[in-house]
């Protein structure tokens, strides 16, 4: 099935993931949300962490935009007569 197939019957799967972070700052961000959950609470962090989510949600909506805009413009200019 070629990938405008696999996109169009929604069976498309991208093949880049998340970055991988360093052990060390996986841990600084466990201790340091340690910290701050004891100080302000659980909920408190679960709202902030969902907002945090939903901003990440937004940007990575626009960069696959922009992403796929530019993938356009390539084909486009790859394919115009010269």
């Amino acid at each position: 099935m070629s990938i405008i197939e696999e996109i169009y019957h929604g069976q498309y799967q991208p093949q880049a993931g998340r970055p991988n972070y360093p052990r060390n700052l996986q841990a600084e961000d466990i201790a340091f949300w340690d910290k701050v959950t004891e100080v302000m609470g659980g909920d408190f962090v679960d709202a902030h962490l969902y907002r945090l989510s939903k901003k990440a949600d937004l940007t990575d909506l626009y960069h696959f935009r922009e992403g796929f805009k530019l993938g356009v413009r390539l084909m486009l200019e790859a394919v115009a007569p010269k």
